[in-house]
């Protein structure tokens, strides 16, 4: 395990030796209503590797909505009051290379509090990759380019501190982000320990605390991308992950993340 967990932690510095130079920050943000996150800003990196998300067009889809099933099939559209289909917006399903998803960071983002549950209800639980995201279970077994059902699962159904943001504004974070996330999860911890704000790392978890991202392994039908962190008495203390055949076989937690104008 040792091992495994070197060999990810080298890909890991490997993937943020391009971010060395540039200036990302730890912020503390509070929103309209009071609520206090701790929040990351990439303003301070070369302009081709960040964006403001909720200007690219490309970034979330309009998908059709499906009511939930563990296996994925034989679903029926959910219908609103007249009974016309419900469409909403998922983040654009990519991978860690090929997609323009996956290349870039949110130029401002706030991390959830809490470990968020398929409900998403601050809760440690875990789940498969296709509910983290809001999609049916048949996403777990296909291609990045295939479009996928929604579910009203997962990030897309946290509704932030006091339960009063809008569903579908909170996302699961790119590969990207949470490169990001593991650079400062120490201080997020340690600025925000007195407001409500969860440590990464669980004490039962002997292995390592893994979390889903939304980025897929390129060429891979089956392996999806997470971020690990362990325990301060292990050999690291954080990595990204490409487990084998993640994305079929494995549950994960979920830490969302939302999208917040740059100033």
């Amino acid at each position: 395990m040792n091992s495994l967990k070197l060999m990810a932690t080298e890909l890991f510095i490997l993937f943020l030796a391009s971010l060395k130079g540039y200036s990302q920050s730890l912020e503390i943000y509070t929103d309209e209503r009071g609520n206090k996150y701790a929040a990351i800003n990439s303003k301070g990196m070369v302009a081709y590797k960040v964006e403001n998300r909720s200007e690219n067009p490309n970034f979330r889809k309009s998908v059709q909505l499906f009511k939930y099933t563990p296996t994925g099939q034989d679903t029926e559209a959910e219908k609103d009051k007249d009974n016309n289909d419900i469409y909403v917006y998922r983040t654009t399903r990519h991978t860690e290379v090929n997609n323009e998803c996956d290349k870039k960071v949110a130029g401002r983002f706030i991390i959830s509090p809490d470990i968020v549950d398929a409900d998403g209800k601050a809760n440690a639980a875990k789940m498969d990759w296709a509910t983290a995201n809001g999609y049916l279970a048949t996403a777990k077994t296909t291609d990045y380019k295939t479009d996928s059902y929604a579910v009203s699962k997962g990030c897309a159904m946290y509704c932030g501190k006091d339960g009063q943001d809008e569903p579908g504004t909170w996302r699961v974070p790119t590969r990207g982000e949470c490169a990001l996330i593991l650079l400062f999860y120490k201080k997020m911890e340690e600025k925000l320990a007195d407001d409500s704000f969860k440590p990464f790392p669980l004490s039962t978890e002997r292995y390592g605390t893994y979390y889903w991202t939304a980025t897929e392994k390129e060429g891979s039908r089956e392996v999806v991308w997470s971020m690990a962190i362990f325990p301060d008495d292990q050999i690291s203390s954080y990595t990204l992950s490409d487990v084998y055949k993640s994305k079929t076989n494995n549950s994960y937690y979920l830490r969302c993340i939302r999208d917040i104008p740059s100033e």
